[in-house]
């Protein structure tokens, strides 16, 4: 029998981010389900045929008894759905800045994580929910009335990413450094509570250095990343010759598709090839680091030097942003870099908490895997604090790094003790969605 009190909590925690949505049970130390957040859509019309038992042969046709045309919605989840090929398939994400926009989707979503990733019933289980620390009221109380009304679930939490990545780290007090796929985020936690004045984002991530690296590659060295499902065959070629390469024939093929699979080899380039300076950037010294070689899809093959440390440079120095052609400029004056968004961070928190969190600084997200990233910030936050004494956190496991807000809410939902923070379908019937800015206010 399921419950939700006492050690034996058989919790659902889902972890939705703008880049990967995380899955599993309570308690256990990795997500049983990880797909991609973004999902396919295919929009098109079908017609219904009229109703034969509501047609009489003396009956004049008119527009009630002709075919009607009503549209078809199509949603595909899951990596490898979302990663084949369709005509006219649009790959769209629910979340814009780590907030909910599309409700259609994000019910998909979970239907997907209950019903095929982890084949629950989720009547039988409480629902444990992560949330950016800039969600609003509104998305929050919404989230709580699908848990209630379209699930039925038996219990309903949901609590910050920042506060779950320093429980996941067991410091209760922390400033908690997150660069994931679609935004950067200092936000301060002390005593398990989020100062909300304290939280410094911009739009500079993992899907924007991988944005940059796509258009630097094609306008500086005249590459065209071609994707996987273009190709039809290929031969091997020497080291910066012309590939060598067949295509398939792939009608219709909607732009966000194209572009969805060129982001994928992009941050296939930015693990196996990007690096960040240990020490502050330096034009000549970075000329003389190793290059190292990369193989695109198509057959082209090549060696990159100073490319893979000037674009994650954007992270701790956004003048080396190259302006996009295609896109909104950004005024890199008003950017700050990592080190400064931490620094800036600390500094709007009360003097009394700031010793504390200088020291209990943790690094999360999966941009802050490239190698020399932790490095580097605590290098440049050593001389921007001479004084007091400055500890990094980061994560060795790699799971640990990219899921810390999933494995801090596996362990808070497990705990016998949080029982009494779960909000029951009674309190739920009693008062209403409103009840969770009471129970949930972390």
């Amino acid at each position: 029998m399921s419950t939700y009190g006492g050690d034996e909590v058989s919790a659902i925690v889902l972890d939705v981010g703008s880049c990967w949505t995380r899955a599993g049970y309570a308690g256990e130390d990795t997500p049983k389900a990880v797909f991609p957040t973004s999902y396919g859509y295919i929009e098109g019309e079908k017609e219904i045929p009229p109703d034969p038992d509501t047609q009489m042969e003396d009956v004049i046709p008119t527009s009630e008894n002709k075919p009607v045309k009503n549209i078809e919605k199509k949603y595909i989840i899951g990596d490898t759905g979302v990663a084949a090929w369709r005509e006219n398939m649009e790959i769209k994400n629910p979340l814009i800045d780590g907030l909910i926009q599309d409700w259609d989707a994000l019910e998909k979503i979970w239907d997907y994580a209950f019903d095929k990733s982890l084949r629950i019933d989720p009547k039988e289980h409480p629902i444990f929910v992560t949330e950016c620390a800039w969600n609003t009221r509104d998305i929050r109380e919404r989230l709580t009335e699908l848990a209630f009304e379209k699930y039925n679930s038996l219990a309903f939490y949901v609590a910050k990413n920042p506060v779950l990545s320093a429980f996941a780290a067991g410091r209760p007090t922390a400033v908690v450094m997150d660069c994931g796929a679609s935004s950067t985020s200092c936000v301060p936690v002390v005593d398990g509570y989020v100062l909300k004045k304290g939280i410094y984002k911009q739009p500079i991530a993992g899907d924007f250095l991988s944005e940059q690296l796509l258009q630097l590659l094609q306008q500086k060295f005249g590459i065209d990343v071609v994707p996987h499902y273009m190709i039809a065959k290929k031969t091997s070629v020497d080291p910066d010759q012309s590939a060598n390469v067949e295509f398939k024939e792939r009608p219709n093929t909607k732009p966000s598709y194209h572009k969805f699979m060129q982001m994928r080899i992009m941050q296939e380039f930015k693990e196996s090839v990007c690096q960040v300076s240990e020490v502050t950037y330096n034009h000549s010294s970075i000329n003389t680091r190793p290059m190292k070689y990369f193989e695109f899809p198509d057959g082209f093959n090549t060696s990159i030097g100073s490319l893979r440390f000037s674009v994650p440079e954007i992270l701790f120095d956004p003048r080396f942003i190259t302006q996009p052609q295609d896109g909104p400029n950004f005024d890199t004056s008003a950017l700050l870099g990592i080190p400064q968004m931490i620094h800036q961070s600390i500094c709007v928190c009360d003097i009394d908490v700031r010793p504390n969190l200088l020291n209990n600084i943790i690094l999360t997200g999966a941009t802050t895997l490239l190698p020399g990233f932790a490095d580097r910030v605590n290098h440049e936050l050593s001389s921007m604090n001479p004084g007091p004494k400055i500890k990094l956190y980061a994560a060795g496991n790699t799971i640990e790094r990219k899921c810390s807000s999933w494995l801090g809410g596996s362990i808070l939902s497990s705990l016998g003790t949080f029982h009494q923070l779960w909000i029951s379908r009674k309190e739920y019937d009693d008062y209403g969605r409103g009840i969770v800015e009471k129970k949930c206010d972390n």
